[in-house]
């Protein structure tokens, strides 16, 4: 990362469509020069298994779920979204 913030201070003219994204836990060791320059986006996932599994099926809608006429699709997505609450949670 400290690379990165270098080779960052040095461009001095870049292009008009730059956009670099980064995620990341919170840690002290990022470099502080690349967060005072970023726009911050933060996003804090619900407690609990339950609600993180609810929030991701918030997001898909109906349609997408009937979209795939394969037997083992919605088990397929069920299987991925309590997966995704699982790594959430830790």
């Amino acid at each position: 990362l400290k690379r990165l913030e270098g080779k960052l201070e040095g461009m001095k003219n870049p292009h008009k469509d730059f956009r670099l994204w980064m995620t990341t836990d919170p840690t002290d060791k990022f470099p502080l020069g690349i967060l005072q320059k970023s726009l911050k986006v933060v996003t804090e996932p619900p407690d609990g298994l339950k609600l993180n599994m609810r929030s991701t099926y918030s997001k898909i809608d109906q349609a997408a779920l009937e979209s795939c006429p394969h037997p083992s699709y919605r088990p397929c997505v069920y299987v991925l979204t309590f997966l995704h609450a699982v790594v959430l949670e830790r």
